[in-house]
C-alpha cells in the first residue's frame, strides 16, 4: 500500500510523489472543486467570539488520510470543523482553507486517533472511533452551539461563545444502526451481560484492576476484555 506525503508550505503548494491525486491538489490551491473537496477563503468575523467550532483548539495536528480505494496519504494542519462536519486543513499561513468531503475518504487518523463518517438515520456525521470489533463499535460524537453574548452583567457573558459538547454511541454492524450510550455502570454492565468471557468473569476483571466505568481509557480495557479474543 502507498503512503503520500502532503504537506503544507508558505507557496501555497501541496508537496508530494507523483500520483494522480497531483492534479487534484493543484487544482484545489486554485480553488477549484475536486474529488476530495475544495478551497475557500475563510473571512473573520467582525465581532469578538470566544472559542471555536473546530474540535483542536490548535491546527498543528498531522492526519493520514485513508481512501475507498486503499491509498493512503499524509496532511498537515488538519482540523474536524464540528458545524460543517468536514475536516479542513490550512493550506498556508493566510486565510486559505481545503475542506474535505467522504466521497473518496474512508477513515481519516489524527494523532494516532481514528475518526469516520457514519450515515444513520439519515444524517451523517463524524464520529472518533474509541473501540472496534467484528460486531459493534464504541463512538464519540461531538457537536457545537454558538451562545450569544449578553449585556446583563449578571449573566457574565459580554461575548459571543462556542459550546462544545462530546456523546458516546454503539453502531452495530447488523443491523447497521447508531444507538446513545453512557459510560456509566448500568449502561456498561448491562452491554458486557453477553460477553463470551462470561458476566461475572468482566466485574471481576473491572474490580481487580480498579477500573472505571467513566473513565474513557478504562472503558475500552473492560470492552476489550469482555469482547476480544
Amino acid at each position: 500500500m502507498r503512503i503520500f506525503l502532503l504537506t503544507v508550505f508558505l507557496t501555497s503548494n501541496f508537496i508530494f510523489s507523483q500520483t494522480n491525486l497531483q492534479t487534484d491538489f493543484r487544482s484545489a490551491v486554485a480553488g477549484e472543486t475536486t474529488n476530495f473537496g475544495t478551497s475557500f477563503f475563510y473571512n473573520q468575523p467582525n465581532k469578538v467570539v470566544l472559542g471555536s467550532a473546530y474540535l483542536f483548539d490548535e491546527w498543528n495536528n498531522d492526519g493520514e488520510i485513508q481512501t475507498l480505494t486503499g491509498e493512503r496519504f499524509l496532511v498537515r494542519n488538519i482540523n474536524l470543523n464540528i458545524s460543517r462536519n468536514a475536516f479542513e486543513a490550512k493550506i498556508n499561513n493566510n486565510d486559505s482553507i481545503f475542506s474535505f468531503n467522504f466521497n473518496n475518504i474512508n477513515q481519516i487518523i489524527i494523532n494516532g486517533k481514528k475518526y469516520k463518517n457514519f450515515f444513520s438515520d439519515g444524517d451523517n456525521r463524524v464520529y472518533q472511533i474509541i473501540y472496534s470489533d467484528n460486531t459493534f463499535s464504541l463512538l464519540k460524537g461531538f457537536s457545537v452551539k454558538l451562545v450569544s453574548g449578553s449585556g446583563n452583567p449578571m449573566v457574565n457573558r459580554s461575548n459571543d461563545k462556542y459550546v462544545k459538547k462530546r456523546e458516546y454511541f454503539i453502531r452495530y454492524v447488523n443491523p447497521n444502526s447508531i444507538q446513545d450510550f453512557k459510560l456509566n455502570k448500568r449502561s456498561l454492565n448491562k452491554f458486557v451481560q453477553n460477553s463470551p468471557k462470561g458476566f461475572s468473569n468482566v466485574l471481576s476483571y473491572i474490580e481487580s484492576n480498579n477500573l472505571s466505568y467513566k473513565n474513557e481509557e478504562d472503558v475500552i480495557r473492560i470492552l476489550s476484555f469482555a469482547f476480544g479474543e
